[in-house]
């Protein structure tokens, strides 16, 4: 087996096994849900692999394998090798060391997924959604834009639309100017939608006026009610309260149990009155 593929599978391995030894290191019979912080189990596990010496390597650890890589070419293609069969994703360690390589890792990252969408075949799917994250996470400016345009041309992909919204939001304030304005240029209800969670995911601890209007106009439009109204209900921001009891007052008689339910819900955690938002039987 190629030196590449001993690594990538070892991780693979790796992390199965350490998932597995917590969960049955925790498992008790009176508490059959355990409560697992994935992203620190991860690094737990991560960093004893990378120390381990592997045999297949004659010895070598992960650690000095990847540190030896002396090429981008090279480095990209253990990338797409690891991110090819992972389930979560690739170790840290290759993302640092693109880094080294500065824009022209970004240029070939972006290179790779463009090639994947001449033809989309799923069995590099994996490997671009990837490319695409560390892209957002070596952070140049000129590809923010760059993320945008792809979640349009790549929204019914679930796993490439997950990857592109994680590297959107690696961009925090930089990109919400973009992806307001994409909001509302699109016609694409997938778009505005997954466009809105960014937006929000972005602008948790960075509120503003221009946020809350642009999330108030999103209520408005989406067609997701339910995505709108736990979003506003999480921005926090008491001033949709009355923009939320108006939406209930104007439409109860249409309204459903649940969602009304749900609405009471998120006003009442703004801070609203909800007593007189009931449905008559």
């Amino acid at each position: 087996m190629a030196k590449n593929a001993v690594l990538a599978q070892s991780y693979n391995e790796a992390i199965e096994d350490g998932f597995n030894k917590y969960l049955e290191q925790h498992a008790t019979t009176e508490n059959s849900e355990i409560k697992v912080d994935e992203e620190k189990l991860i690094a737990d596990i991560e960093n004893r692999w990378l120390d381990t010496p592997l045999e297949q390597l004659h010895m070598q650890t992960p650690s000095d394998y990847i540190n030896s890589i002396a090429t981008l070419d090279l480095l990209l293609d253990l990338f797409i090798e690891v991110a090819s069969i992972s389930d979560v994703g690739v170790p840290d360690i290759l993302i640092e060391k693109l880094k080294q390589y500065g824009k022209q890792a970004a240029d070939r990252l972006f290179d790779f997924v463009r090639d994947w969408l001449k033809n989309r075949e799923q069995e590099t799917v994996a490997a671009v959604s990837q490319a695409v994250y560390a892209i957002g996470c070596l952070k140049y400016q000129e590809y923010g834009p760059k993320l945008v345009e792809l979640l349009l041309e790549c929204f019914t992909d679930d796993l490439v639309t997950e990857a592109i919204c994680a590297a959107i939001v690696e961009y925090q304030g930089d990109i919400l100017e973009e992806l307001m304005k994409t909001f509302h240029a699109t016609r694409q209800a997938e778009v505005q939608e997954h466009i809105l969670v960014c937006v929000a995911e972005i602008s948790r601890e960075k509120q503003s006026d221009e946020i809350f209007y642009f999330l108030k106009h999103a209520f408005r439009v989406i067609s997701n009610l339910k995505l709108a109204v736990e979003i506003l209900g999480d921005y926090g921001d008491g001033r949709a309260i009355p923009l939320l009891r108006g939406y209930v007052l104007k439409n109860i008689k249409a309204m459903d149990r649940s969602a009304l339910n749900h609405m009471r819900a998120v006003i009442k955690k703004l801070g609203g009155d909800i007593d007189d938002l009931v449905l008559n039987s």
